[in-house]
């Protein structure tokens, strides 16, 4: 356990401004955030970092542009590990569009890219408790016991400890609804065991029901998944390793690990009094692209901004409310791609969606949309009127 001052003291009790728990991206933009403002903060995870951790690894341009706004001049090279510029869309084992030369995409091993994020907000002088998990947190005396007995107090907590968040739970009583939850396999499966080259991220329509199935590339490996929403999936993972044998012959050696997603499905209420939720654990994953870490970097640092604002009013400024209004950009682009999945993923509307795709018009869009160059609305809007011209037109089988 890395830990400051008499924390690791069974009974004895550190005080910090803030407290963030959960040192992944939205944990790290959080921390770094306040620190770099002169806040005392604190961050909290059980795990001693680097660490292993479930995530295809995208790094959208989205992605970049919020990496620099939140860490200033820090070096984006350090945060990824491939990059390419286009992608390849499939239904089934039919490639509909390929499209090479367009905006870049980044890919990451998240045991780097998170271990490199908090290294940026220790070094800004954010307190860490590190490998030691929250066994309660006591909102009404606010105060974090952790597993080796130590006690952590807060003026105001963030809770950025993913979907399973224990924030949330103390808060809501759970950390998701379990009918709208999504369910995500993976396998990281070594290059050289493909029959053929993969240079772009691939996505597959038709793999599962309301997701889809993708194969990443990176630097040695490739990362393969498969993700939609768990109630409609009852047997995902026969589908994810029928998925797997058609990619490589065969059932390739690996462990497949799974899951849960917010896909789409965010806390209209991230919080509560001095308690602030940000990324996965407000359920801030977004439901068309699947991109959740952009989300959680700028959900991260708005929070910390809201929490800043509160202290500076010294209290007379009702936190929860400010960080709301924060995040209107994010829970608007959601609400528009919770709405895009009907255009989508329904039998009826995927059947025209596939028939739309060998059009490079709707790829660029979408890699416009992940870069940040057209906002969710226009995306929709401009989907909706392809969509409609098939249905009017009967070019729908």
């Amino acid at each position: 356990m890395i830990c400051v001052g008499e924390a690791s003291v069974p009974g004895v009790r550190r005080h910090h401004a803030v407290l963030v728990m959960g040192g992944g991206p939205a944990g790290s933009s959080a921390a770094y955030t306040l620190a770099s403002r002169g806040v005392d903060v604190g961050l909290i995870d059980k795990a001693a970092f680097p660490r292993a951790k479930l995530c295809g690894g995208l790094l959208s341009m989205r992605s970049r542009k919020l990496f620099a706004r939140i860490f200033g001049d820090a070096a984006w090279d350090p945060a990824h590990e491939y990059e390419c510029a286009g992608i390849r869309l499939f239904h089934l084992d039919r490639c509909l569009s390929d499209v090479d030369g367009h905006k870049p995409l980044y890919f990451t091993n998240r045991y780097h890219f998170d271990d490199y994020l908090l290294s940026l907000a220790k070094a800004r002088g954010s307190a860490m408790y590190l490998g030691d998990g929250v066994a309660s947190i006591d909102l009404t005396q606010r105060v974090c016991t952790l597993q080796s007995g130590a006690e952590v107090s807060f003026d105001y907590l963030i809770g950025a400890d993913g979907v399973n968040s224990l924030v949330a739970r103390t808060l809501f009583g759970a950390a998701y609804d379990r009918s709208k939850i999504a369910f995500a396999l993976e396998m990281d499966v070594d290059r050289a065991l493909l029959t053929r080259e993969v240079h772009r991220p691939e996505i597959y329509f038709g793999i599962v029901n309301w997701g889809y199935g993708w194969v990443f590339p990176k630097r040695d490996t490739v990362t393969v998944g498969v993700g939609g929403i768990q109630a409609r999936n009852p047997h995902m993972k026969r589908d994810f390793e029928a998925f797997l044998c058609s990619l490589f012959g065969t059932m390739p050696p690996g462990k497949i690990k799974g899951h849960h997603l917010p896909f789409g499905d965010y806390k209209r209420e991230p919080g509560r009094d001095r308690v602030l939720l940000a990324g996965d654990a407000a359920g801030l994953v977004e439901p068309i692209t699947g991109e959740g870490i952009a989300f959680a970097m700028q959900s991260g640092h708005e929070a910390a901004l809201a929490v800043q604002a509160a202290l500076q009013a010294d209290g007379q400024v009702r936190v929860l409310p400010l960080y709301r209004q924060r995040c209107r950009e994010i829970t608007r682009a959601l609400d528009h791609a919770n709405r895009m999945r009907y255009l989508v993923f329904p039998k009826f509307c995927e059947r025209l969606f596939v028939r739309m795709l060998p059009s490079s018009t709707i790829t660029h869009m979408h890699l416009d949309l992940m870069a940040d160059e057209i906002d969710y609305r226009d995306y929709a809007n401009r989907l909706s009127r392809r969509l409609l011209k098939r249905v009017v037109s009967g070019r729908f089988f």
